[in-house]
């Protein structure tokens, strides 16, 4: 199975997934067609976006691909301590450090939704800002998107800025777990992909190498990188 699909498919499968990535991996690509391949599948798509991380993904994805705002036009965006986000005029906007209060507000807006599509942003960002919080957002907010019916949860998440045991807390409530990293060797520079959980088990623990062009992700396997 393309690594692709094998996202998608998982996605649809179990939830939450969470990419896991480090910078210069190109996630918000990843994101981009996943989100591009999944809409119409779901009868609502909403994006979550904590510290203005959409408007920072939105504004790259809009610079590489010229139908982005196509692709996540009608989200309902909810934002989470925006500043820059503000003029994107979100539905609801959320500004409080205090993860019970988010986790409230979310719920009455969003426990009754079923068939819907959760894209997640920016809780790396809010966990280095508020790291106290961080232990107690993910499981809650995991348990509000899920509990609606057939809800596909999909959580970006950069490990790098965190020690190792907060990002074994974070791996913990993944079902679905993608990591996308880039790995230099001598002059050598390749984005990798590795699938570390997912329900295809026969996937488990498989690599590849990928690159990113405006029409679309090349995945080769990592036993051929040479």
């Amino acid at each position: 199975m393309d690594p692709l699909e094998l996202m998608i498919a998982a996605s649809k499968r179990i939830a939450p997934t969470f990419l896991n990535y480090e910078i210069g991996s190109d996630v918000e690509s990843v994101i981009y067609h996943l989100i591009k391949r999944l809409r119409e599948d779901y009868e609502e798509f909403v994006i979550i976006s904590f510290q203005d991380a959409y408007f920072s993904i939105s504004r790259y994805l809009g610079a590489i691909y010229d139908d982005v705002h196509e692709v996540f036009r009608g989200a309902h965006l909810i934002s989470v301590n925006p500043y820059l986000e503000e003029e994107l005029k979100p539905h609801t906007s959320i500004k409080t450090k205090d993860a019970e209060i988010i986790v409230g507000r979310l719920g009455a807006e969003l426990r009754t939704k079923s068939n819907t599509l959760f894209l997640v942003l920016g809780l790396d960002l809010y966990g280095v800002k508020y790291p106290q919080e961080l232990p107690v957002i993910i499981p809650a907010i995991i348990r509000v998107l899920s509990s609606g019916g057939n809800n596909n949860i999909i959580i970006s998440f950069n490990t790098k800025i965190f020690p190792e045991s907060t990002t074994e807390m974070v791996n913990s409530f993944a079902l679905n777990l993608f990591k996308f990293e880039v790995e230099v060797e001598n002059s050598d520079i390749k984005r990798k992909f590795s699938v570390i959980r997912c329900p295809f088990v026969e996937y488990t623990l498989k690599s590849w190498y990928y690159t990113v062009t405006p029409k679309r992700l090349i995945f080769v396997s990592g036993s051929e990188k040479d």
